[in-house]
């Protein structure tokens, strides 16, 4: 609680859970959205690999999807994501 003078103000005590609220609901739209970039982009790799016969450069590719594949996963499990604790309630 940001204003703790010692009296009990309802009043503030559900603006404070409103802003956490919001706060949380915030960073996972934020997530979410940084997630798509990455999935949009392993799409477009994807399509890349399938249009290029060169071994050395499907390899690249490859290794290129398997990093974003591990930012993405490591994104979405972190221990301090936050995302869904609040969403769809209200």
């Amino acid at each position: 609680m940001i204003y703790d003078d010692g009296i009990n103000n309802d009043f503030e005590k559900a603006h404070q859970s409103g802003l956490t609220r919001g706060f949380d609901l915030g960073w996972t739209y934020k997530g979410e959205f940084d997630r798509s970039i990455i999935i949009d982009h392993l799409d477009r790799l994807e399509k890349q690999y399938n249009k290029i016969s060169d071994p050395e450069t499907k390899l690249r590719i490859l290794s290129q999807k398997d990093i974003l594949r591990q930012i993405y996963k490591e994104m979405k499990n972190h221990k301090n994501n936050r995302e869904r604790t609040t969403k769809g309630m209200q």
